[in-house]
């Protein structure tokens, strides 16, 4: 299937009805959209394809159907359920939208932890989840900050450092510190 503004509208619309009642969600994820397309648009990206991955990053927010995921995606999501909207959105992503580019997949699968060699498409809607305008907690006004004036890679290493800051009991995912300190090890061979 194309992949169009025309297409992303259906898609959006299709998001908003499946979120009826959850209005600040979908604020929030029309706010994810803005960031990742002007992200996108600065960093040469296909603002068609982050806008898509976008608007479907929190798709199943409220959604705990787990069973439609692989055993080894529901064992992660058991033991990380923090997880779980997003595994739960890629799948709708791919059998509901049709959403077959893995890049845009791998975005919404990723947005929340994100994973080790991160493509542009997700690092995009990874920080997008994080600093959009509609995000009022002081770290995310300082993150949005570090995105906006120094860069992308930046704003990811701070984003981290304030998530695993808040994490309960003390028990962030594996990927969390591998993931920071390998934008660590980027900055600092730059």
């Amino acid at each position: 299937m194309e992949l169009s503004e025309e297409r992303f509208n259906e898609i959006k619309e299709a998001v908003r009805l499946h979120l009826e009642g959850h209005e600040k969600r979908f604020t929030h994820i029309m706010g994810v959209v803005r960031m990742s397309e002007y992200l996108a648009k600065k960093y040469g990206y296909d603002p068609i394809k982050a806008k898509i991955a976008a608007v479907l990053h929190d798709y199943s927010k409220y959604d705990k159907n787990i069973e439609l995921l692989s055993k080894e995606d529901q064992k992660e999501c058991i033991k990380y359920p923090f997880l779980l909207h997003a595994y739960l959105s890629e799948y709708y992503a791919k059998n509901l939208f049709k959403i077959m580019d893995k890049d845009i997949l791998n975005a919404i699968r990723n947005h929340v932890i994100g994973r080790l060699n991160m493509s542009l498409l997700e690092e995009i809607v990874f920080i997008s989840d994080f600093t959009e305008e509609g995000r009022t907690y002081e770290d995310c006004i300082k993150c949005r900050e570090i995105l906006l004036n120094k860069g992308i890679n930046e704003a990811i290493i701070y984003s981290y450092e304030a998530t695993m800051n808040h994490i309960e009991d003390n028990n962030p995912h594996p990927l969390q510190i591998e993931v920071l300190k390998s934008y660590k090890e980027k900055i600092k061979n730059a």
